[in-house]
């Protein structure tokens, strides 16, 4: 593998951290590092968000053509892998663009989601931060990495009003701050997307999804979903052009795909069902609740159920390799997830 060349750019900058690895943005560009200590779960996840990203690619004409009016949920896509042979040379010459706390690890390049813009940080502060530390809140560099967790499928409850936000990274967003933002609207077209997503994840990728994340971020407006690269492990990190930054579009994206596993569709139906059940269950609450009663949870529940069921039919007919049965697969999963709801 070429050596990544050295870089003299401002220090990097941490803008997410997760039991995975720890995300630096590269300043001045559309990229970042993920590192991490755990080469196993770091290799996963890079090629597995490589696998969900060449998926939403190859699906996204047709998925467009039956949803006209819906952005496609985008994956973040790997640009590099720093092989073990290399490592040690990579980290002599780029340790010094780290934080100083920075420990040597494995890491890969991956494009990084752009964060929200001002408006909507400064929307989320104003009604969930304490007022002692809004004007803190607003000048803190690190909450410029905003990024948004819509949890469709659950409202606050008492520990969550008990620890008020101290920071725009990551920032989970639930059902009933939705409704206070007044934001129901907007809610019902997650709903769609985040459907479009998973059965794209599911049926195009043959991915379970577990522990993979939904964050709303924004996009440089280049118009087009960027192309794989192909057998990423062999290529040299580079940069993603950094495109036109100030001109950007908020978007659904899919990450973290480190505990997810590939479905073995041709072998066992069963198997593969409760994968994707436990997937979606034991996750964070970002998809609706089938087993929720209030009138936004339905109508969430709804539009993700139709929207589900149409994208999955319409990728399957295009899946000639899987077992013809498998056109009911998607609905036997609904299913089968609504029942473990109700347990």
């Amino acid at each position: 593998m070429q050596q990544a060349k050295s870089r003299r750019d401002p220090t990097l900058v941490v803008i997410g951290r997760g039991t995975c690895g720890t995300i630096f943005e590269i300043p001045g560009t559309e990229s970042a590092y993920k590192k991490g200590r755990d080469k196993d779960s770091l290799w996963n996840d890079a090629n597995l968000t490589n696998t969900a990203c060449r998926a939403v690619t190859e699906t996204k004409t047709c998925l467009q053509g039956i949803f006209p009016n819906t952005s496609i949920p985008r994956v973040p896509i790997v640009t590099g892998w720093i092989s073990e042979n290399d490592l040690q040379n990579w980290w002599r010459e780029n340790l010094s663009q780290f934080p100083d706390d920075t420990e040597i690890g494995y890491l890969f390049q991956v494009q990084r989601i752009l964060p929200l813009p001002k408006p909507s940080r400064e929307a989320l502060i104003r009604p969930y931060f304490p007022k002692e530390i809004h004007h803190s809140a607003y000048e803190d560099p690190d909450n410029k990495a905003c990024l948004v967790r819509p949890y469709l499928g659950q409202r606050r409850r008492e520990w969550e009003f008990s620890r008020p936000a101290l920071s725009l990274q990551n920032f989970p967003l639930y059902l009933d701050q939705i409704e206070e933002l007044e934001l129901e609207v907007e809610a019902i077209q997650f709903a769609e997307e985040m459907a479009i997503g998973l059965a794209t994840i599911h049926w195009k990728a043959c991915l379970d999804g577990m522990d993979m994340e939904f964050v709303l971020g924004s996009a440089a407006t280049n118009g087009e979903l960027p192309t794989v690269v192909e057998n990423f492990k062999t290529v040299a990190p580079f940069d993603i052009p950094a495109g036109d930054v100030e001109r950007r579009q908020v978007h659904l994206w899919m990450l973290d795909f480190d505990k997810a596993e590939q479905l073995c569709l041709k072998k066992s139906w069963k198997s593969c069902c409760d994968k994707m059940v436990t997937a979606v269950t034991a996750n964070d609450p970002y998809f609706p609740n089938p087993a929720a009663m209030g009138t936004l949870e339905q109508k969430l529940w709804d539009t993700f159920e139709r929207a589900y069921l149409l994208a999955a039919s319409n990728i399957l007919l295009i899946q000639k390799e899987l077992p013809k049965k498998a056109i009911e697969y998607p609905a036997l999963f609904l299913k089968a997830w609504k029942k473990r709801a109700t347990e």
